[in-house]
């Protein structure tokens, strides 16, 4: 098995519900994994900070199937090229000139009566009609795809919005300012005769939005019970998996982290999870013996915890240096319940190589994180500070000369716990 095969086995498994904890952005893909145990989904769900983090994360699995980005980009332009409609005859006045089919009945009561004017006629006239109950679907399952991809915009930020939903927004947007389907009004709900009636059109456009249609409905209708459903059939299967392999082991290794906090060092289940959105802050939390633990993903210390940092310090001092400040991969930190005691932190770092050389240059980065946030360790912190985790080929033998920083294999998780045995008191 491949390292990617084994990494996304580990991450998948049943028992586990951290593989949601993939970041929702630009480096994702969805796909499908054997289904996550009923109970440790609906536990992971209940535990997040926030119902409005499952609701995103719902909506970013469901929109990157390709039945969306395949309606958007084949179905939709075709349906408004053939957009259903009828003739409706509608009464009116028209003049000077006469059209239409005249009613010279009602003409001329509104002449011997003063309310219409010489040269105004009453006519029946003919116009086409797109108020149809599939157009009225279609016309609210493009709005309803374009509104959602806003709020997921305002949640992961303009920059971590996926291309797809990206190209998503833009044809629904395109679509809506359409001569034929800007006629037809915005329905406020979705309801049965809708579905029904595109669900019976020839048209397998028709069709096909309608089941797109009947999905999105579920995953955000007003019936609580209805939608956790919906959720949890989605969730449960599908993820959003990184398309990078360096983000597949960084991945793995934020999961592992967690597994051996849970398991190894008998802290039990998270108390808490938090999705990587924007403005997001940890994406677990245990209690521990010793008190409170954090555990971020991809965040600086200076965002997560505010220590300050003497790279920016440098870089703000000069003008024309440019950078933007480190964020490790996984940050751990422990708030004591006795407040007698100092915090302790830990940062994790993962790199997916097994070149030495490469490796190597890695452990340098992380004495610049010893030195770059020296605010985080104080003389009596114990060791280690910094675990650098590769995939295999590299193990500790004996005593290490400088105890700050460790390089583990990410299959060694005997070592691995050895090292976060201080969170837990061992």
């Amino acid at each position: 098995m491949t390292g990617r095969e084994s990494w996304r086995e580990f991450i998948c498994s049943p028992l586990r519900a951290g593989r949601h904890l993939a970041s929702i952005g630009t480096a994702v893909g969805t796909a499908v994994a054997d289904a996550i145990d009923s109970s440790e989904l609906e536990a992971f769900l209940h535990r997040l900070s926030a119902y409005d983090d499952v609701q995103v994360l719902a909506d970013v699995i469901d929109l990157l199937r390709g039945d969306y980005t395949h309606f958007i980009e084949t179905d939709l332009h075709r349906v408004l090229d053939h957009l259903s409609n009828e003739m409706i005859h509608v009464e009116e006045i028209v003049g000077p000139g006469l059209r239409g089919n005249p009613r010279w009945d009602r003409t001329i009561l509104g002449r011997l009566s003063g309310s219409l004017p010489p040269g105004r006629y009453v006519t029946r006239t003919a116009h086409r009609s797109f108020n149809l109950p599939e157009n009225l679907l279609l016309r609210w399952l493009v709005n309803h795809l374009s509104e959602t991809i806003k709020d997921i915009g305002r949640r992961t930020g303009s920059d971590g919005l996926h291309p797809q939903l990206r190209l998503i927004s833009t044809r629904c947007e395109e679509a809506l300012r359409h001569h034929w389907l800007s006629d037809v009004p915005q329905p406020s709900t979705l309801n049965l005769r809708l579905i029904i009636s595109a669900e019976r059109h020839r048209r397998p456009e028709y069709r096909r939005a309608a089941a797109l249609a009947r999905t999105r409905d579920a995953l955000s209708s007003r019936d609580k019970g209805y939608r956790w459903h919906a959720i949890l059939m989605l969730l449960a299967v599908g993820w959003l998996e990184p398309i990078n392999d360096d983000d597949l082991f960084e991945l793995y290794s934020l999961v592992l982290v967690l597994d051996v906090l849970s398991k190894d060092l008998g802290l039990g289940d998270p108390t808490e999870y938090g999705l990587l959105l924007r403005g997001h802050g940890y994406v677990a939390a245990f209690e521990s013996p010793l008190g409170h633990i954090r555990v971020f993903f991809d965040q600086s210390p200076v965002t997560a915890l505010g220590i300050p940092s003497r790279y920016a310090e440098v870089r703000e001092a000069h003008l024309g240096l440019l950078g933007v400040g480190r964020r490790p991969d996984i940050l751990v930190t422990l708030e004591p319940a006795d407040t007698s005691m100092t915090p302790i932190h830990m940062i994790i770092e993962a790199k997916k190589s097994t070149d030495g050389r490469y490796v190597s240059d890695s452990v340098y980065k992380a004495f610049g994180y010893l030195h770059d946030f020296q605010h985080l360790w104080n003389t009596a912190h114990p060791f280690p500070k910094i675990i650098l985790i590769v995939p295999e080929g590299v193990s500790p033998k004996g005593a290490i000369a400088s105890p700050e920083v460790v390089v583990l294999s990410g299959s060694d998780r005997v070592a691995l716990g050895k090292a976060l045995g201080m969170f837990s008191g061992r």
